[in-house]
């Protein structure tokens, strides 16, 4: 008898833990998901998983960023905005040159808008990138999706290359992009430093205006900025303070402001050609008897520059064309075609020919016709 429950306990201990490694073999722990954590251009520390295959950049500006570092094959869905879908708008989709270099953005999926937020989460993403400028909007968009949100800043200029480095190196570290985010740094800094080799040389500043700036909407001539970098970056004197608000962006003068600026030169960006045509036209009497440039027939065009968001490319290109405009001895062994191809093939990765961006952007840097 005794044997007989020696017998049963040991059956009863063998039950139990078979039963206990049942019960366990299903939560067998997995390997844990490797996180990274980034601290984007808001200053937010934002944990991203291992790996990121698929992303959406939401607002102005932050698919052009992700186009720089080469990783427009991540993109799932993009918005309405800016992408051909627009009534209104459709023939405009060009004037952003990184959807000359990435045409299939225009094919993808929509997910509306930045504030389709249960389209966006259905697309299910790795990762959404914003160009929101309030860190708070950033946190609450994470919250309600559920889904990592970096934040880029779109307004930086050339005036602060370090930030532009960085926003490179952080989007290059996030989507896996680390060596196209240093192959374009590298060149970004030959060419700045070209530039400033070339500035030193001027001893004689050229006066310029730059006018019809793309900012939030359409304007005609009299939309200028105080803080044009091809004037900055060439030792030029732009005629025209910097915006009264402080934030460098352009803004609205009038007639008598240009007239009393009296400048040489003149440079109206491609994307409010037409409308700043018009102006001219309207005040031709005035500006041509009292405006030197306008008098001497010194009105240029350069490529769109503020268009859904800024296009840090073209304003490059322009640059190198206002320099040479300004200083044919000290640009003389610039060619603007070859020019503009090398910096956009260094900006997207894809070569792309001059003819192709000014057929589809409808203008090219050159002197109007406006007096004939």
């Amino acid at each position: 008898m005794k044997h007989t429950h020696k017998k049963m306990l040991f059956l009863f201990i063998v039950l139990v833990s078979l039963a206990v490694g049942l019960g366990a073999a299903p939560q067998t722990e997995r390997p844990a998901v490797e996180q990274r954590t980034i601290v984007d251009m808001r200053g937010r520390e934002v944990v991203l998983p291992a790996a990121v295959d698929k992303i959406i950049a939401l607002d102005a500006g932050s698919l052009r960023l992700v186009s720089y570092v080469d990783a427009t094959d991540k993109v799932i869905a993009v918005e309405d905005e800016g992408h051909g879908r627009e009534i209104t708008d459709y023939e405009m989709f060009a004037l952003a040159t990184y959807r000359i270099a990435y045409p299939h953005l225009r094919t993808l999926p929509s997910i509306g808008s930045a504030n389709s937020h249960e389209a966006i989460i259905a697309a299910n993403p790795d990762l959404v990138i914003s160009s929101a400028v309030d860190r708070e909007k950033l946190d609450h968009l994470q919250n309600i999706l559920g889904i990592p949100v970096i934040g880029v800043d779109v307004d930086i200029e050339f005036y602060e290359m370090d930030k532009f480095y960085y926003q490179l190196s952080m989007l290059g570290e996030a989507l896996d992009r680390e060596d196209r985010a240093k192959t374009l740094t590298n060149g970004l800094k030959a060419l700045m430093d070209d530039l400033a080799a070339r500035k030193t040389q001027v001893t004689t500043p050229k006066r310029g205006y730059a006018g019809g700036m793309m900012y939030y909407g359409m304007a005609d001539l009299f939309r200028t900025t105080g803080d044009f970098i091809p004037f900055d970056f060439t030792e030029a004197v732009n005629v025209m303070p910097t915006n009264p608000a402080g934030n460098r962006q352009p803004y609205m003068t009038d007639l008598e402001s240009l007239i009393a600026a009296s400048p040489d030169y003149i440079f109206i960006d491609a994307a409010n050609l037409n409308l700043s045509r018009e102006g001219y036209r309207k005040n031709k009497k005035a500006l041509d008897e009292l405006v030197p440039a306008f008098t001497n027939k010194d009105v240029y065009v350069t490529f769109v520059y503020k268009y859904y968001g800024t296009n840090w490319d073209n304003q490059l290109v322009n640059v190198y064309y206002v320099g040479k405009v300004l200083y044919p001895e000290l640009f003389a062994d610039v060619n603007i075609a070859q020019k503009a191809e090398e910096i956009w093939t260094l900006f997207f990765g894809v070569p792309l020919s001059f003819s192709e961006v000014i057929e589809q952007q409808q203008a090219m840097p050159a002197q109007v016709d406006w007096f004939n």
